[in-house]
C-alpha cells in the first residue's frame, strides 16, 4: 500500500476528478447535500470518476481544498476511488433505480435492477409488446429475465416466432453491453415510460385535491368553468370535492365519526361561520358534555378572523375525505339522500 501512494504522489487530477475526490472525501450527509445539485449526466461522469480514481494521497487532497485537511488528513492512503465508493456516493441522493442505471454504465453491466423490474410485468403485457420486435431483441430479453419468467414469457409468444427465438438464443454470440444498453433504454421508454404516467382517475383526485383547498365560490367557478367544454369531466371532478357545508349530506353516523376526531377549540371555530343547517346537523353529533360546551360557545359574540374560520372549516372537510378514503366512513353520491339516523 505504500509503494502504491509513492507512486501517486506525483499524480495530477483534472477539474473533474478534483470533484470525485472532493465529494468522496466530504462525510456521506455533506455530500449527499451537494450531489442534489448535479443532474443525471453529471452524476453519471462523477461516478464512472469517482470509479476509477484510484488512491489519492494526502497532498493531492491539500492542494484541492486545504479547508479540508483536517477531515481527510489521517496517514497512508487518504482516499481510495472504486466502484463501492461510487455507488455508496450515489445511495441516497437519487432513487434506486437510477443508482443502479448508472453503476451498470460504471460497472461495463447490465442493469440487474431493471431486469428485475421488467420480470413485475405481467407476462401478456410484455409478450404483446415483444411480438412486434426482431427475435434478436426477444432472445435478449428472454436471456436476460429471470428463467421462470422467460418460460412463461415464451408461452405468450405464438409458436413460430418463438422458434426463431429459441433458434437465435442457440447460435448467437454474446450481446455486446453497447448493444444491451440500447435495448435497456428502449424498453424503459417504451414500457416504463407510460406505465409511470398517471391515470385520468389519478389525475382527477390530483386536481380534485387542489380544488378541495380553495374557497367554496372558487370551486364553483372552477367546476363552472369546465363544465362548459367538459361536462363529464366536471362531474366527476364534482364527486371527488367535499368542503365544509357539505357535512350535512353525511349520514349521522358519519358525522359522528368524524366530530370524535376533532377538537372541541376546531369544532367551535368552523361553527362560528356556519349557518344553521350545517350547526344543526352537526351539533346532534356531539357528545352531551361537548354539544353544551359549543353552543355556549357560539352564543357569545366572539369574532375571530375569517382565515381562522376557514382553516378550521378546511381541517373538518379534510378529516372527511381522510376517513372516507380509510374506508371508515362513506361519502354519499351526489345527488343521493343521506343515511338515516340509527
Amino acid at each position: 500500500m505504500t509503494t502504491l501512494v509513492a507512486q501517486e504522489q506525483s499524480r495530477s487530477l483534472d477539474g473533474a476528478e478534483k470533484v470525485a475526490a472532493v465529494l468522496l472525501a466530504l462525510d456521506r450527509e455533506a455530500s449527499q447535500r451537494i450531489l442534489k445539485y448535479f443532474d443525471h449526466d453529471e452524476l453519471r461522469e462523477i461516478a464512472r470518476l469517482a470509479a476509477g480514481l484510484g488512491a489519492v494521497p494526502a497532498t493531492a487532497l491539500e492542494e484541492i481544498y486545504s479547508a479540508l485537511i483536517d477531515e481527510i488528513s489521517h496517514g497512508g492512503v487518504d482516499l481510495v476511488g472504486n466502484a463501492a465508493q461510487a455507488e455508496n456516493l450515489l445511495t441516497g441522493v437519487i432513487s434506486e433505480e437510477q443508482v443502479a442505471d448508472i453503476m451498470s454504465d460504471v460497472r461495463g453491466s447490465s442493469n440487474q435492477f431493471f431486469w428485475r423490474r421488467v420480470c413485475s410485468l405481467p407476462e401478456k403485457t410484455l409478450a404483446d409488446y415483444l411480438v412486434n420486435e426482431h427475435p434478436q431483441v426477444i432472445a435478449i430479453v428472454i436471456t436476460k429475465v429471470d428463467p421462470a419468467y422467460a418460460a412463461r414469457l415464451l408461452a405468450q409468444i405464438p409458436g413460430p416466432i418463438r422458434a426463431k427465438v429459441m433458434r437465435r438464443m442457440l447460435v448467437s454470440k454474446p450481446i455486446a453491453e453497447s448493444v444491451l444498453r440500447v435495448v435497456e433504454t428502449t424498453l424503459q421508454d417504451d414500457l416504463f415510460a407510460t406505465s409511470n404516467a398517471p391515470s385520468s382517475a389519478e389525475l382527477n383526485a390530483r386536481v380534485a385535491g387542489i380544488i378541495n383547498q380553495l374557497e367554496r365560490d372558487q370551486v364553483d367557478e372552477i367546476l363552472e368553468g369546465i363544465s362548459e367544454s367538459e361536462p363529464l369531466i366536471a362531474a366527476q371532478l364534482k364527486s371527488l370535492i367535499f368542503s365544509f357545508e357539505d357535512i350535512v349530506k353525511l349520514g349521522q353516523r358519519a358525522r359522528t365519526i368524524v366530530f370524535d376526531q376533532l377538537p372541541t377549540d376546531r369544532v367551535i371555530l368552523a361553527l362560528r361561520g356556519a349557518d344553521a343547517g350545517v350547526r344543526d346537523s352537526v351539533l346532534p353529533c356531539l357528545s352531551t358534555r361537548t354539544r353544551r360546551m359549543v353552543e355556549a360557545e357560539l352564543s357569545t359574540d366572539a369574532s375571530p378572523p375569517k382565515r381562522e374560520i376557514a382553516a378550521a372549516q378546511r381541517q373538518i372537510a379534510d378529516t372527511v375525505l381522510r376517513l372516507a378514503d380509510q374506508g371508515a366512513i362513506e361519502i354519499p353520491k351526489s345527488g343521493s339522500a343521506p343515511d338515516q339516523p340509527e
